[in-house]
């Protein structure tokens, strides 16, 4: 069903065609934010031993998972404040304010002197920095995802979503590369030293350079009058519209977060070698970089709710026979091709979930509740990911608690789209 717009909505008449240009500098930036992400979690256990008390070893990973969380509780944060500032100022200015603490954060990390220097200042600047790159990333997917679907042509939106999406394949794919080229060139001392924040500092060099391109993108050519206030509106008057954009981040977010998970853990808990998990990433990152394109490419042209829910559908086929097998055969190659797999069947309904739940908000409180729904999503069901497999895991004796919880996040995804669906505003 199509809704008109509000009251107090305009659109700018501006050309449809969005600039090759203009994509790539939305694509490229967005990977470079979530690389920062990403990278702290491949770097975590160097993290832990450079800011977190010697004393306090065994729990030093416990301490560096729980920065870890705060990156993830901190993103509705920047959801609510950010993706309020896009609504009502522009997508261009909250963009650049999202840069700006991700340059914050990222160059905290790579500069900080570690707990030797500064004590019990330590870890709490760590956390500082953590939280800064979260509230980042809450309100960035919502104001680069409207501005692509504002400023670009209707016919091409699931393309120009997918781009989006494909950036955080980029992003995974240069942090596995990192941690290669590290394990390459260095020696486990050298690594454990200094060269893990080569990382980033390389993020923080290139952030600047970012933040200029951002400068000169064109603003959306939808905007809304910043006298009023629909927010009152999006939370309680579209209680359907949240429910369902929640149910399709649960089903795209658990695939992806188990997978990530089964790489580093492996499916019956026998962790996989340094060198095995950055060849994992990278192979992740490559299927999510080309599913991503692709599921947007087809959604064009064969509707984005057919490919949110074929890519659903593939992954209740396969997930169980998948985790048996990774279980049967418990090695590199196996683990690398089953959560490729998920990943990729992740990416190919991610770029028209993306317009799907973009859509189904109006302009004035569009990025609001696109960042709400997404930091939220991400928290609730990708953060906690880990957890319910291993607790499940744990309480049943078996493997193929991850595979269960995949199967039932997709179902639950296409039972929802059957029997509630899914509305759009037009534009």
């Amino acid at each position: 069903m199509q809704v008109p717009f509000d009251e107090g909505e305009t659109v700018v008449r501006q050309s449809h065609k969005l600039e090759a240009g203009t994509l790539a500098t939305i694509v490229l930036a967005n990977a470079l934010e979530f690389f920062d992400f990403f990278a702290y979690a491949t770097f975590s256990a160097f993290i832990a031993r450079a800011y977190f008390p010697q004393e306090a070893h065994k729990l030093g990973p416990l301490l560096t998972l729980g920065t870890f969380a705060a990156g993830f509780l901190s993103r509705p944060i920047g959801a609510c404040f950010i993706g309020r500032y896009a609504d009502r100022v522009g997508r261009k200015p909250a963009l650049l304010l999202t840069s700006s603490l991700v340059t914050a954060g990222t160059l905290g990390v790579a500069i900080m002197p570690g707990y030797g220097v500064l004590g019990v200042y330590a870890p709490l600047l760590i956390l500082l920095c953590r939280v800064a790159q979260g509230v980042a990333i809450g309100g960035e997917i919502g104001s680069s995802g409207a501005l692509l679907l504002e400023h670009g042509d209707r016919a091409r939106k699931g393309f120009y979503a997918g781009c989006l999406m494909a950036g955080q394949g980029l992003a995974l794919i240069v942090a596995g590369g990192c941690g290669i080229a590290l394990y390459q060139f260095l020696s486990p001392l050298q690594i454990e030293q200094w060269g893990w924040r080569l990382p980033f500092a390389l993020a923080s060099a290139l952030i600047p350079v970012q933040i200029f391109l951002r400068r000169h993108i064109r603003e959306t050519r939808l905007t809304a009058d910043p006298g009023q206030a629909p927010y009152r509106d999006v939370f309680f008057r579209q209680r359907r519209d949240w429910a369902m954009a929640i149910v399709l981040i649960f089903g795209g977010t658990v695939p992806t977060y188990v997978a990530t998970y089964t790489a580093t853990f492996g499916v019956t808990g026998s962790r996989p070698t340094a060198f095995a998990a950055f060849v994992t990433t990278i192979a992740v990152g490559v299927v999510t970089f080309i599913l991503s394109v692709f599921g947007g490419w087809l959604a064009d042209r064969l509707g984005r709710l057919k490919i949110i829910v074929v890519s659903r559908v593939l992954t209740m086929v396969v997930v169980l026979p998948a985790f048996h097998l990774a279980s049967v055969h418990n090695d590199s190659t196996t683990l690398l091709c089953v959560v490729a797999l998920f990943a990729g069947l992740s990416a190919l309904g991610g770029g028209p979930g993306i317009i799907a739940i973009l859509e189904m908000f109006p302009v004035r409180g569009r990025v609001l509740a696109m960042s709400l729904v997404y930091a939220t999503g991400v928290a609730l069901f990708g953060g906690t990911a880990p957890l319910v497999v291993a607790s499940f895991d744990f309480w049943t004796g078996g493997h193929l608690a991850g595979a269960w919880y995949i199967f039932c996040s997709s179902m639950i995804t296409v039972l929802a789209i059957r029997f509630i669906g899914i509305r759009t505003f037009a534009r």
